[in-house]
């Protein structure tokens, strides 16, 4: 009865996608599989039939992770060679702890339980919850239905052993951080007027100078609200509006006055605010500072609403299609700056074929060249390629006429897309060996292995972290990089209010990415 799914192979596909996403949404205590329910609904269906697995179509799970990685390193990209430089400590404890976990688990796996390489790269490939390091497992070895095994096994493991490690990080209270690199962006922005009661120049305010608080309305005196740019000196009466984080704005008021009664923004007769969805093209991969608001039209820009998060718009903050930028501007220049910077909702979803085409081809390319080292074979293959292209890309996102970056929303919908697709390939081909190895003596000890390199693997990181000065909140973001789940860092922040868990993730995400391929495939040829 089961042969109708092996004949009827993208209805199979579909039906674990959408039976696999409803999986997803189940709550298991704190956390939700999330796509990773897609990978387990297809191990089940595979499971049925030895014959529904091979008519999966061929090389669709490739077009997927194409997709996946390509999508990742773009946004990934940015953050990381923004954090090279003052994290590169963490950076290069994160691959330690990545290398001896790896042989840990490779030599106690094979030499102890007589468990194969295969087996042991994708259990490895689980505990780091990677799925670009699944495929790279599977390219390496000879039955790609093996490290999918240990890769179900090992998924879940580390899901539930993370969380518990962020858990009693965050019940700590005495925690030295005496290296943290700042304090983070601040976990939202507010807006406030302050009436000035002191002579006081504006650069001397605190917050000022290190681009934590922005000044985006000026009400001289009685005169008519003004667009605050180039603030000199400021008298007793003037009226200021802040933005910043709530520290920022708070120290801000209490070096210029009090709090005004009225909010100068609600006054829009002269001045006029509003968001801006970033659409213009020419403008994709510029600062702040490079639109020229200022200079053409008088206004400026103070926060740059990108995703779900709210950032201060300094000079230096570089844009991108689908920012949604918030300008306080002349009300009779509100049409000009509305034009400029594009506002339409129907580009939000385009894609560039030909810089999308060319960034994938150049992944592929770098991803094909070898090197054997005994009896390992190490390239980048079709998962870290297009990964590290589109890092670099990323970093660049311009290149003349040519916008290497995603509108955030189309980033999103093909990452989603392409993980689906190669988590369902993945489940399907896979599921009849599942069945056969997961549930046996084996699948114990491959299970014993795994469980013993994952707690390895996470402490190292919580003790590089510790050891090199981060703080705990940075900590919990470094070690949901470190093991590279979203869910870990939904998780983190539900525990911890603090942006440092974002911008730790960010660090360690991509990198442990690419040293987890590497690592796979060490371990399979050793």
């Amino acid at each position: 009865m089961w042969q109708f799914f092996a004949d009827n192979p993208w209805f199979t596909l579909f039906l674990v996608i959408a039976a696999g996403s409803l999986f997803g949404m189940v709550r298991f205590g704190p956390v939700k599989l999330g796509a990773a329910g897609v990978l387990f609904v297809g191990l089940l269906l595979g499971a049925l039939d030895k014959d529904i697995g091979p008519a999966v179509p061929a090389g669709l799970s490739v077009f997927g992770l194409a997709l996946y990685v390509y999508t990742v390193g773009l946004e990934a990209g940015p953050a990381f060679f923004r954090e090279l430089r003052p994290q590169l400590a963490v950076m290069l404890g994160a691959i330690a702890a990545l290398v001896v976990t790896a042989v840990a688990v490779g030599l106690l796996g094979n030499k102890v339980f007589g468990i194969s390489g295969p087996y042991l790269a994708g259990g490895f490939a689980g505990i780091g919850t990677t799925t670009p390091g699944l495929a790279a497992a599977q390219a390496s070895s000879d039955d790609p239905t093996e490290p999918a095994t240990g890769y179900a096994i090992g998924y879940p493991l580390a899901v539930v052993l993370t969380i518990l490690f962020v858990s009693a990080l965050a019940a700590l209270r005495h925690w030295p951080a005496r290296r943290d690199p700042g304090t983070g962006l601040p976990a939202k922005l507010v807006t406030r007027t302050v009436t000035v009661d002191r002579p006081v120049t504006w650069a001397e305010v605190p917050g000022v100078a290190d681009g934590r608080l922005i000044a985006s309305v000026h009400q001289p005196g009685g005169a008519d609200p003004r667009v605050a740019r180039g603030l000199g000196a400021l008298a007793p009466g003037d009226r200021v509006v802040l933005v910043g984080g709530p520290e920022a704005v708070a120290e801000g008021l209490a070096a210029l006055g009090t709090e005004a009664p009225d909010h100068l923004l609600d006054r829009r007769d002269t001045v006029d605010y509003r968001r801006i969805l970033l659409t213009n093209p020419d403008l994709a991969g510029r600062t702040v500072g490079e639109l020229g608001l200022g200079e053409r039209y008088g206004a400026m820009a103070t926060r740059v609403r990108r995703g779900d998060q709210d950032l201060l718009a300094h000079d230096d903050l570089l844009l991108q299609l689908d920012d949604r930028v918030r300008v306080v501007m002349p009300r009779t220049r509100t049409t000009e700056v509305t034009g400029y910077l594009g506002d339409t909702e129907a580009k939000v979803s385009e894609v560039s074929a030909v810089s999308m085409g060319i960034g994938l081809a150049a992944g592929f390319l770098i991803g094909i060249p070898k090197l054997t080292l005994g009896a390992t074979t190490l390239s980048l293959g079709t998962a870290a390629g297009p990964l590290l292209m589109a890092m670099v890309l990323g970093r660049l996102r311009r290149t003349g006429p040519l916008v290497w970056v995603l509108p955030t929303r189309a980033n999103l919908t093909l990452r989603q897309i392409g993980l689906l697709v190669f988590l369902a390939c993945v489940g399907l081909t896979s599921g009849y060996a599942f069945r056969r190895d997961a549930f046996s003596l084996f699948g114990l000890k491959l299970l014993l292995v795994l469980f013993i390199g994952a707690v390895l693997s996470y402490a190292l990181m919580v003790l590089v972290a510790r050891l090199l000065g981060q703080s705990r909140p940075r900590t919990m973001g470094l070690l949901a990089g470190y093991v590279g789940n979203p869910a870990i860092t939904a998780y983190a922040n539900s525990r911890v209010s603090d942006s440092r868990i974002n911008t730790g993730y960010a660090t360690l995400f991509a990198l442990a990415i690419l040293v987890k391929i590497v690592c796979i495939q060490l371990i399979v040829g050793l």
